[in-house]
C-alpha cells in the first residue's frame, strides 16, 4: 500500500520576460502522507503561493516548469498520476473534487 498521497520532487519553476527569467522556486521537494496535514511557511515572496499553483496546474502562461514531477494518489484505489504529464482537461477533472487549494486572498 502506498500511503503518500502527494509527492514533488524537484519542483523548479521560472518566470520568462522579454529578455530574463526569475527562478521563483527552486528545486523544492516534500511528500504528504495519508492523515498528514502539511504547512508551508516562508517569507513573502519565498514561493509558496506559485508551488501551490504549480501543484493545481494554475500557473500563469509565463512561468514554467522544469524537470519536475508532481506525484499524486486521491486513494489507495486510484492510480498514481505525474500531474504534469495530464491534459489541461484530465487536470480539471481533480481539481475540486480529488485535490484543491484554499487561495489567501
Amino acid at each position: 500500500m502506498n500511503d503518500t498521497i502527494l509527492e514533488v520532487k524537484n519542483l523548479t519553476v521560472e518566470f520568462t520576460g522579454d529578455e530574463e527569467s526569475t527562478t521563483a522556486v527552486d528545486e523544492v521537494n516534500f511528500q504528504l502522507k495519508r492523515g498528514e496535514t502539511l504547512g508551508i511557511v516562508g517569507e513573502s515572496g519565498s514561493g509558496k503561493s506559485v508551488t501551490s499553483l504549480a501543484i493545481m496546474g494554475l500557473l500563469p502562461s509565463t512561468a514554467k516548469i522544469i524537470d519536475s514531477e508532481i506525484w499524486f494518489q486521491a486513494t489507495e484505489n486510484d492510480r498514481r498520476v505525474n500531474l504534469l504529464e495530464l491534459s489541461e482537461e484530465e487536470r480539471r477533472e481533480y481539481r475540486g473534487g480529488k485535490i484543491g487549494m484554499i487561495f489567501q486572498e
